[in-house]
């Protein structure tokens, strides 16, 4: 059982990692407000998982989601997030992807901390992705801190490579409010996921062949089950992980100590693979 009263609310969770970890809470004993913008798929997973969980289907980015959330709370007061949603680069246009997964992030950030009781937890969802760039464009992106100012980081993009930008800038946004929640009692932390095998993880590996390139290098050699890394969020929201916060934790199965170890050598097939990732 949890050790911190509330509700655990968890978006993305009609499918993939979300679903995963809805099912991992609710075995935690957490009661569950489930969000998607799948409103069929969300029914399903909410009547799998009874009594203990409730659906609130609709759109992270909608101007008025952070007020029907917390109507759809009525009072009770949050004990963990779990934020899965988000959209890949092949499922929309760069703008949407740059407002989906980072500057409705911030939106609902600041949305649940009001409403988050003493020793619960944030648990947002960057991406391996983001450690691709490096720290070459943190001062940019850490430089914008509102939702209205997101849309200006297209253009460090050119065109492509929004969803590293987007993730990389989720992961600065822990790091930068974690004094704000550390003064409630709150926790915040990011979870980088590497390949999975979800959904959304199959259909970028049928786009991108280099993801099962860098999957199979990786020391693992695999992609991922969404549980694998639904469980380090389970752990995270609860009274094991109490003194972590402000912080990523890296679920890539070695992908990225594979990469930067491929990167300092000029003939392997993975370092060739790598500047084609940035860019290069």
């Amino acid at each position: 059982m949890t050790g911190t009263k509330g509700i655990a609310v968890v978006t993305g969770a009609a499918s993939g990692m979300g679903e995963a970890s809805a099912h991992l809470m609710a075995e935690a004993g957490w009661q569950l407000l489930l969000c998607d913008i799948n409103a069929q798929g969300l029914d399903a997973v909410t009547r799998a998982i009874g009594s203990q969980a409730e659906a609130f289907p609709g759109d992270i980015s909608d101007p008025d989601y952070g007020e029907r959330l917390v109507a759809a709370l009525a009072g009770r007061p949050i004990g963990a997030l779990i934020h899965c949603a988000g959209i890949s680069e092949s499922m929309a246009e760069p703008a949407r992807i740059m407002e989906v997964n980072l500057a409705a992030v911030m939106r609902l950030a600041d949305t649940v901390l009001p409403h988050m009781v003493e020793g619960s937890c944030a648990v947002l969802f960057a991406s391996s992705g983001a450690y691709i760039l490096g720290g070459v464009l943190d001062e940019q992106i850490g430089a914008v801190r509102t939702p209205a100012e997101v849309p200006s980081l297209l253009a460090l993009t050119g065109g492509s490579g929004t969803y590293p930008v987007a993730k990389r800038g989720v992961k600065l946004l822990v790091e930068r409010e974690a004094p704000r929640f550390g003064a409630r009692g709150v926790r915040i932390a990011s979870i980088s996921p590497g390949i999975i095998d979800t959904p959304m993880g199959r259909r970028e590996m049928a786009n991108h062949p280099i993801m099962h390139t860098m999957a199979n290098h990786a020391p693992l050699g695999r992609p991922a089950q969404a549980e694998e890394v639904a469980a380090v969020a389970v752990f995270l929201c609860s009274p094991a992980a109490s003194f972590v916060t402000g912080t990523d934790v890296l679920v890539d199965g070695g992908k990225i100590a594979a990469a930067v170890g491929a990167g300092r050598s000029p003939d392997s097939a993975l370092s060739r693979e790598l500047e084609l990732a940035r860019g290069g």
